[in-house]
């Protein structure tokens, strides 16, 4: 009995430990923030930019893509993000596994692209508002599957002569967007089909002065 108690534990202490959460919580949308009209505004250079996502299970499998910015703009003020939008092109997305043969992506891109995920034909686009901004952190609308939250997400920024380089890399709970295929939050007994709720997102915006 004792023994069995003790591999209870361990279980369940693998489990937490595979099953991420995600590093911000979504809450209810804010209001749009209005540009100063004392911001210098840059356009964002999508050709440049790179939106990755990782996807993982808790048995440590995990799939790798990006997803193509079709336009941005930023806001700057005093060396600070003030303001920002951009939009996402859910119709580009790639997987980018390593080892994995084209058949096998065009298998899992398919797939995203359904019901059981981004319903990309329905929602062809995703977006990213900001609505408010420190020096280190931005807060603002995602909007997927027409599903907007507020999230709060930390940033870097460069500041160049004529452009500026962002960063962010941060994850959220996929569900809270409606993506709940093989979540263990609403489906029983998937076993080694279980797919973490937390997708990590790595973000790299170059965008240069208007």
């Amino acid at each position: 009995m004792k023994n069995i108690f003790l591999l209870s534990i361990i279980a369940s202490l693998f489990t937490a430990c595979s099953s991420p959460s995600a590093s911000t919580e979504a809450g209810d949308a804010n209001e749009s923030v209005i540009f100063e009209a004392s911001s210098s505004m840059y356009a964002v250079n999508a050709s440049e930019s790179t939106v990755a996502w990782t996807g993982s299970k808790p048995t440590g499998d995990r799939h790798m893509g990006t997803v193509a910015i079709k336009q941005g703009k930023i806001a700057l003020s005093d060396g600070t993000i003030s303001g920002g939008s951009f939009i996402l092109d859910m119709t580009q997305m790639s997987i980018t596994d390593e080892g994995m043969d084209e058949e096998t992506k065009a298998k899992l891109l398919g797939h995203l692209t359904t019901t059981d995920f981004f319903e990309v034909d329905k929602f062809p686009t995703a977006s990213f508002s900001v609505t408010g901004s420190t020096v280190d952190s931005l807060t603002g609308n995602l909007t997927i599957k027409d599903i907007t939250k507020s999230i709060t997400v930390p940033y870097t920024l460069e500041v160049g002569a004529a452009n500026i380089i962002a960063n962010a890399s941060f994850s959220i709970d996929r569900t809270q967007w409606d993506v709940k295929f093989n979540s263990g939050n609403f489906f029983e007994n998937l076993g080694e089909y279980l797919i973490n709720d937390a997708v990590q997102f790595d973000i790299n915006l170059v965008a240069n002065e208007k």
